[in-house]
């Protein structure tokens, strides 16, 4: 039988623990609050620690850097859960939003459609933020192209749920997911949708039927 002081040492830990986790989750709101208004290169972390209530010591312990903090706001917003990697939640995303299509090549078309459009309206603050940021700071320019290839291969593995039978005559694979990847992309969500006022649903719309268009075999 475990002795008092024993269970009281555990709930210390189990209480210090999810202390941490709330700590993190404040900042990370408080981020995505600064980095909206100000953008990442003016964001501050002092004005970020002290949006969540906390002293910027605390911040740099939870989570070590502004930039830290810019990746994790953009996981989060990808992911759906401010506590799960966009790279660890991919897969899971994939399955739900495909295992309808059933080797319908229309199908997968509008549910990879669909599937991007929720990624890009939750994220796009996030990209846009990574996008500017990394023009002038050469650890978000890295940070950047990891994540463009994540995305490739995201799109790599959503279009190889089309039926290669599908595919318009003399279109190989590797280009399918490379059109996928340049039509769906948040550069076209920041013209149609940002520039242009197309509506979200419009905007799902057009990269159905541009895709359409673009992979599948006509009839």
């Amino acid at each position: 039988m475990a002795e008092p002081t024993d269970r009281n040492t555990t709930r210390r830990r189990e209480a210090g623990a999810a202390s941490r986790v709330e700590t993190r989750r404040r900042l990370l709101e408080a981020a995505g609050v600064e980095f909206a208004e100000r953008g990442y290169h003016a964001a501050t972390v002092s004005r970020i620690a002290a949006r969540a209530g906390v002293t910027v010591q605390t911040l740099y312990l939870a989570w070590g850097s502004k930039r830290a903090l810019l990746r994790a706001h953009l996981d989060a917003a990808l992911s759906g859960s401010p506590d799960t990697p966009y790279a660890d939640a991919l897969p899971h995303l994939i399955a739900d939003a495909m295992e309808p299509t059933h080797g319908d090549a229309r199908a997968a078309v509008e549910h990879l459609a669909h599937l991007y459009r929720q990624l890009t309206e939750r994220a796009a603050l996030g990209w846009r933020l990574y996008r500017d940021a990394a023009a002038s700071d050469a650890e978000i320019a890295a940070d950047w192209h990891a994540l463009q290839y994540l995305r490739h291969q995201t799109f790599a593995e959503l279009v190889r749920r089309i039926p290669a039978a599908s595919l318009r005559p003399g279109m190989t694979l590797d280009e399918a997911i490379d059109t996928a990847w340049a039509v769906a992309s948040p550069e076209t969500y920041e013209l149609l949708v940002s520039n242009a006022d197309y509506s979200l649903d419009r905007y799902e719309q057009w990269v159905v039927t541009v895709l359409s268009a673009a992979l599948l075999a006509p009839g």
